[in-house]
């Protein structure tokens, strides 16, 4: 009896942890993450450009330290999640103009984009950087501070610039 009463709490242990991993890993879903909600347009996959779709724009720009950050081309083309589409937010060019793209009207964050890419962005992360004492991450919307950060709605037009810079 008492190798049995053994095995049934090694089997209850196991199941116990393995819940609190299920239940405490923020990461397990690579586009939530600890610093992404589940937006919405990030379950967003157009077939094409065809049909009854609201499509706007917005340009995205990115400095760390006075360098300029380039936007790749296809971010959310033919991805792991929409593989013979695009997502509601992508790029087709390297130029920064996002592609916002929905059925209907939906709202869409630049926080999104980031999850789509697969980049950190908040107000403490762009990318691979951290805010801290000495540097700060900015985010300006059509040329005025915004604080909203990833959970800014862009807009038809926006000019997004994002900067890491050495605190002034």
């Amino acid at each position: 009896m008492d190798q049995v009463q053994a095995f049934l709490a090694a089997g209850l242990f196991c199941t116990v942890a393995f819940a609190g991993v299920v239940i405490l890993d923020t990461n397990s879903d690579s586009e939530s993450g600890p610093n992404y909600p589940n937006w919405d347009v990030l379950d967003v996959c157009l077939a094409d450009h065809s049909g009854n779709i609201n499509h706007i724009h917005a340009t995205l720009s990115i400095s760390i330290n006075g360098t300029n950050i380039a936007i790749p081309e296809d971010v959310g083309i033919q991805d792991s999640v929409c593989p013979n589409g695009m997502r509601g937010v992508h790029t087709h060019d390297d130029t920064g103009r996002l592609h916002i793209e929905t059925p209907g009207q939906m709202n869409a964050t630049i926080g999104a984009f980031f999850a789509i890419w697969g980049e950190k962005f908040d107000q403490s992360h762009i990318m691979d950087k951290e805010s801290n004492e000495e540097n700060e991450v900015l985010m300006f919307v059509n040329g005025q501070e915004n604080i909203e950060f990833e959970n800014y709605v862009m807009i038809d037009g926006d000019v997004i610039e994002i900067e890491y810079r050495q605190r002034q």
